[in-house]
């Protein structure tokens, strides 16, 4: 059954998981007014995604070219190839013996993440999924990604956008470097290389200090990657001009920027002449005039909704107290997702109880123990509130709750028989 609906009212990460908890295979188009995505399942896992919306890291042979695998004259010969052959790019490239399988399957892997983790970005569009689809796709070098690392990952970056505008408000934004390029070295992953993200969002989110001046004679390590941004950081380059010269994603480029920034190793320049304006986190094409066309038509919309509303009680097809179709369905998918996020709940739980003899005091234990048990994300229902837990007897209860804070869903369930005894514990499940 094919399922339809608006990003509005069904989140995408909640579509993700909703495919994943009950390994639906499939096509899942996504639409917005600029842009239509479609992200294939096969058993639960995502094998495939494709834009309509070209963007330059999101092209096969600059994640390649990225990663060291080809040269950019390897590429543009193969490409060459491509275009009269009419062959797929990753077929010409391994046959050639340019690159091996493995080296393939993880460009199209990262491929597929480039294109999804964008669309988490989006604060509205409408999805369809459709599990009659057939697509074609690169099946034999096809790398499947679980559901739970695109959630993961998708949202952590979602999370990380905010930080990163406040001091990177605009792909447009031009900075300068501070240390000379020629102090710069390139070190390994493993070496130290006197920054840490992490650290800098936290300085930004609660400290009040200073990043400390870089040494202008001694040398600043850099990570391959970082060092290629750095090398295009002359004063006049915008945040956009390096994401194209560089085949790096906008929250690559982005990312590697705010930390130059806690470094001390860039500092802000102004602002690049241009007839569009890039917002951090938006599509590299979107332009100014199509912010403003949007805006007006957003707030049309919103006017005849009003309208439509203060009418909607004479309309002649409308069934007084009787929600839509549209949203029936929704309260059921909201039911399907609450069910699959309990009952990892419930394994979380029965895990608990066998490793420690009793039941956790909050459902947060089961996210704290190590290893972890369940993720965060599942302790928290579909409509945005955590779930209620507590444990009586031999049975433990979770309760979902609505957006008006009552209980709409209730999961009761037995963790151990009774038959269950654990070693070592002081008792079985019935105490």
């Amino acid at each position: 059954m094919a399922l339809s609906g608006t990003l509005r009212d069904f989140a995408l990460p909640d579509i993700f998981q909703l495919i994943g908890m009950q390994r639906k295979t499939g096509l899942l188009t996504l639409e917005s007014d600029r842009e239509t995505v479609s992200v294939v399942f096969e058993q639960g896992m995502v094998v495939h995604a494709d834009s309509t919306v070209r963007r330059l890291d999101d092209l096969l042979g600059n994640v390649l070219v990225r990663h060291g695998k080809i040269r950019k004259e390897i590429l543009e010969e193969a490409l060459a190839k491509q275009k009269v052959s009419m062959q797929r790019l990753g077929f010409i490239l391994t046959s050639q013996g340019y690159i091996d399988r493995d080296d393939l399957k993880l460009a199209l892997s990262e491929q597929v993440q480039q294109i999804v983790f964008r669309v988490f970005r989006w604060k509205s569009g409408n999805y369809h999924f459709d599990p009659a689809a057939d697509t074609d796709y690169d099946r034999e070098n096809t790398n499947p990604v679980s559901t739970d690392h695109i959630l993961m990952e998708g949202i952590r970056r979602v999370d990380e956008w905010p930080i990163i505008e406040k001091r990177i408000p605009s792909l447009d934004f031009v900075f300068r470097p501070l240390v000379p390029h020629k102090q710069i070295k390139i070190v390994d992953s493993s070496e130290e290389k006197g920054g840490d993200l992490a650290a800098a969002f936290d300085s930004l989110e609660g400290g009040s200090e200073e990043p400390a001046a870089a040494d202008p004679s001694s040398e600043v390590g850099l990570g391959a990657q970082e060092e290629k941004i750095y090398r295009f950081v002359d004063g006049k380059r915008s945040v956009a001009t390096i994401m194209e010269m560089t085949g790096l994603s906008d929250f690559d480029v982005c990312r590697t920027l705010f930390d130059f920034i806690d470094r001390n190793l860039v500092a802000p320049a102004g602002q690049e002449p241009s007839r569009t304006s890039h917002r951090v986190g938006a599509s590299v094409t979107e332009s100014a005039p199509n912010q403003l066309a949007g805006l007006v038509a957003i707030i049309a919309v919103l006017l005849m909704s009003a309208v439509g509303f203060s009418i909607s009680a004479s309309a002649p097809f409308r069934v007084p107290a009787f929600p839509s179709f549209l949203q029936q369905e929704s309260v059921t998918i909201q039911k399907s997702i609450d069910v699959a996020k309990m009952r990892r709940l419930v394994s979380g739980l029965r895990a608990y109880y066998l490793a420690f003899g009793t039941y956790p005091t909050l459902l947060d234990d089961l996210v704290n123990a190590s290893p972890a048990l369940v993720s965060a994300y599942d302790l928290v229902g579909a409509s945005g509130e955590p779930y209620r837990y507590r444990a009586e007897g031999n049975k433990v209860f979770l309760d979902a709750i609505g957006p008006t804070g009552d209980t709409y869903l209730t999961v009761v369930r037995e963790v151990l028989s009774e038959e269950v005894t654990l070693p070592g514990a002081a008792g079985s499940a019935n105490r």
